[in-house]
C-alpha cells in the first residue's frame, strides 16, 4: 500500500485529470465518426504516462524547494521515503511506456505532441524559468497545453486549425490560474526562492493580469465557436455564461486584492476548463 501511496503522490493522478480531459475533445472533434474505444483508451493512457513521468521528473529536480514549502514538503522526495533513483527509473519507465504506446496503439505525431510537453515542462519550465523569472509560467504554461494536440493527432495525424484554438485556450487560462494559487501561498513561494508574480511584483499587480489574461481567457474560449464548424448553439450560450462569471471573479480579485478571493478564483479556474471541455463533447454529440 505505501509503495502506491508513495507514486500516486509522485505521479499526480488528479492533476493529469485534467491533462486527460483537455484531450478528449480532439479526439472526437478530429473525425466525423465516434472513434474507437480501443483508440481512445490508448491515447488517454499514453497521455498518462507521459503526463506522469513530468511529474515524476519536477519533483525530482526541486527536492530541495519542496522541502521548504508546507504545501510539499511531504512529498516522497523530501521525506525519503523513495530515492532519487528509484525516482528516476520509475520516470524513464514511464516514458518508454508512453512512447511504446502510443507508436504501437495511436501514431507517431501523438507520441511526438507528448514528449515535446514532457520535454518543455522539464526543461523550459522547471529547469530554466521557474527559478529565474515571474513570467514562468506564461511561457512555461506551454506544456499543459499539448492535450488538443495529443488528440487530433490521434485521430486525424494532423493538427488543424482547431487544435490550436483550443492549445491556445489553455494557454491562456494557465498564467491566471496559478497567479491565483501563487498569491494564496505567496509566503510559502517566497521560502523557497520561487520567484512567482506575487512574490516579486506584489500582489496588486498580480490581480491586474490575472484580469487582463482572464479576458483573453473568455475571448479564446467564445472564439472555438467560430473556428469549429461542430459547435452550435448550445456551446456559446453556456459557454458565455459561465466565462462571464470567471470575469467577475477576475474584477472581484482585483477590487479587494485578498487570498480569499484568490482561492475562489484558482477552483473556479479548474471547474471552468473543464466545462469548457465538457460543453465542446455534449455539444459534439448533438451533431451524431
Amino acid at each position: 500500500m505505501k509503495f502506491f501511496k508513495i507514486w500516486i503522490q509522485l505521479t499526480k493522478p488528479r492533476v493529469t485529470t485534467l491533462v486527460l480531459v483537455t484531450t478528449l475533445p480532439g479526439l472526437y472533434l478530429g473525425t466525423n465518426e465516434l472513434p474507437s474505444l480501443s483508440l481512445i483508451f490508448w491515447t488517454l493512457l499514453g497521455t498518462f504516462c507521459m503526463s506522469s513521468a513530468s511529474f515524476v521528473f519536477n519533483q525530482i529536480i526541486e527536492k530541495e524547494k519542496d522541502a521548504k514549502m508546507e504545501r510539499t514538503k511531504n512529498r516522497p522526495l523530501p521525506k525519503g521515503e523513495i530515492s532519487i533513483f528509484s525516482a528516476f527509473v520509475g520516470g524513464v519507465f514511464l516514458i518508454l511506456l508512453s512512447f511504446l504506446i502510443f507508436l504501437r496503439y495511436v501514431n507517431w505525431l501523438s507520441a511526438l505532441c507528448a514528449f515535446s510537453g514532457f520535454l518543455f515542462y522539464i526543461f523550459i519550465y522547471t529547469i530554466w524559468l521557474k527559478p529565474r523569472t515571474d513570467q514562468n509560467i506564461v511561457i512555461g504554461g506551454v506544456a499543459g497545453c499539448v492535450g488538443p494536440l495529443i488528440g487530433y493527432a490521434a485521430t486525424t495525424e494532423t493538427l488543424p486549425l482547431a487544435a490550436w484554438v483550443l492549445f491556445l485556450i489553455i494557454f491562456l487560462w494557465t498564467p491566471p490560474h496559478f497567479w491565483a494559487l501563487a498569491i494564496f501561498l505567496k509566503e510559502q513561494y517566497d521560502t523557497a526562492n520561487f520567484p512567482m508574480m506575487p512574490v516579486i511584483r506584489g500582489i496588486e499587480s498580480t490581480t491586474k493580469s490575472i484580469f487582463i489574461y482572464t479576458i483573453f481567457y473568455s475571448l479564446s474560449c467564445i472564439s472555438f465557436y467560430f473556428v469549429s464548424s461542430k459547435m452550435s448553439w448550445f456551446y456559446i450560450s453556456f459557454t458565455f455564461l459561465f466565462c462571464l462569471y470567471m470575469l467577475y471573479l477576475a474584477y472581484l480579485l482585483l477590487k479587494e486584492n485578498t487570498k480569499e478571493y484568490a482561492k475562489k478564483f484558482f477552483f473556479f479556474s479548474i471547474f471552468h476548463l473543464f466545462m469548457i471541455n465538457l460543453l465542446i463533447l455534449i455539444d459534439y454529440s448533438f451533431h451524431l
